[in-house]
């Protein structure tokens, strides 16, 4: 299939507003800074892929529906057509009247309301893909229709851990959130699933937060929620790239790894490449930063300079190649440090299996580690883009400079190049 680049560059542009489109639900619950719709497809795409490891199902099918089930938002900003079907005073009012939503929605109104949200939902979903490739195109929309009315042993699995998400965050957010608005979260799982293994473990998490750790008999989902806790930090780290550069509200680290993964899948995922090592570099790459926080390449040099912005126009690592080969090793060390803490709740051949493939990454060891990196690093100049789009101050000829470095893969030269060209026509508009 021949890419046609500047309709994926547009698509990608659009997916990253998921990066800061606020869940409405928790906006409409009073959530202060809540998370993103990016932030939380990406902790789903780890959901799927721990889970799925334990299931005979499709993994590539499962971790492609988990990258597009809520791709819609990047249209839609509410949480339901009850603000138009029900009438009531204001948002709190409807949330008290009807706290489960479309699961306890009047029986005359509850087919209207799911029709009319399938509906709406069906058509941004045509708008966000309609200028891609046909193949590309009718899979996108194929896999979302399938989530949405679980055709598939995958999708209802996916739906079942979409949920469960839903339930985690809403537990993490217990204190913001009154004892009697947490109730849905749990029996929602109930309504869409008779899976014994996701219905044992989400009342092991209501257990865990409720009781105390020690309630949860099980080790295995003991640990297992202590490493899923640990990834949905990743919502509330902010890229340090960003915030030295002065970008206000910059995307999290989950976000920024949600968008790598889905162009990771849209750029490679039809070479003969081992699509589930892409995805699963993609999501972890930055997996360490729960732990250890995010750093940047100018981080020991940035106190010293007087020049900021100068300093940022130029290579993090401009001199010996041996000074640099050291700061590489003593930030791979530390990294690892991070990601050894961070996976160690995880089953032995889990762990062993995203330690592989983060190593296989950092050091570029595999063509799909390689191809990954590069798509990293091209998803870092979109977003720089984006923000230099908004305030030209910041500083983005780095990026640049670092992707005509690396890039060394022939279609993804030619994407950079192609969107040399479109960026610059936009700023001349």
């Amino acid at each position: 299939m021949q890419i046609r680049m500047e309709e994926f560059i547009r698509f990608f542009i659009e997916v990253g507003k998921l990066k800061s489109t606020k869940r409405p639900g928790w906006v409409l619950r009073g959530i202060k800074n809540p998370e993103t719709v990016a932030d939380h497809a990406f902790r789903v795409l780890i959901l799927a892929w721990v889970f799925g490891k334990e299931t005979n199902l499709n993994h590539r099918r499962l971790l492609k529906l988990a990258l597009v089930h809520s791709l819609s938002a990047v249209y839609i900003n509410y949480i339901s057509p009850y603000d138009k079907l029900l009438e009531t005073k204001s948002k709190k009012e409807l949330l008290k009247k009807y706290p489960a939503l479309v699961l306890r929605a009047p029986i005359g109104d509850k087919w209207k309301i799911a029709r009319q949200r399938f509906e709406e939902e069906q058509r941004a979903i045509r708008k966000l893909t309609q200028d891609l490739p046909e193949p590309v195109r009718h899979e996108i929309d194929y896999l979302w229709l399938d989530f949405q009315q679980r055709t598939s042993k995958e999708a209802k699995f996916l739906k079942a851990l979409d949920r469960l998400e839903n339930l985690i965050q809403a537990l993490e957010y217990k204190d913001q959130i009154k004892d009697d608005l947490l109730a849905p979260f749990l029996s929602q799982i109930g309504q869409i699933t008779d899976n014994k293994r996701i219905l044992g473990f989400a009342q092991a998490l209501c257990q865990y937060f409720t009781k105390g750790e020690k309630s949860v008999k099980s080790r295995k989902d003991r640990n297992l929620i202590k490493f899923i806790l640990e990834v949905g930090k990743l919502k509330t780290v902010w890229r340090k790239g960003w915030l030295i550069r002065g970008v206000k509200n910059p995307e999290s680290i989950a976000s920024h790894s949600f968008r790598t993964a889905f162009m990771s899948w849209m750029l490679l995922g039809r070479r003969r490449v081992n699509f589930e090592a892409i995805i699963v570099m993609s999501m972890v790459h930055d997996l360490s930063t729960a732990v250890i926080g995010d750093f940047t390449p100018y981080d020991k040099v940035l106190e010293a300079s007087r020049d900021k912005k100068r300093l940022f126009e130029t290579l993090p690592w401009l001199g010996s190649r041996r000074g640099k080969s050291v700061l590489t090793m003593e930030r791979l060390q530390i990294e690892a440090k991070g990601l050894d803490k961070t996976i160690s709740f995880l089953p032995q051949q889990l762990r062993q299996k995203l330690k592989y493939l983060w190593l296989e990454y950092k050091t570029g060891t595999s063509r799909e580690a390689r191809l990954t990196r590069q798509i990293d690093r091209v998803e870092d100049l979109i977003q720089a883009m984006e923000y230099y789009e908004g305030d030209k101050s910041i500083p983005v000829k780095a990026f640049w400079l670092e992707l005509k470095e690396l890039v060394d893969d022939s279609l993804l030269a030619e994407f950079v190049d192609q969107l040399d060209y479109y960026f610059l026509q936009q700023s001349g508009k």
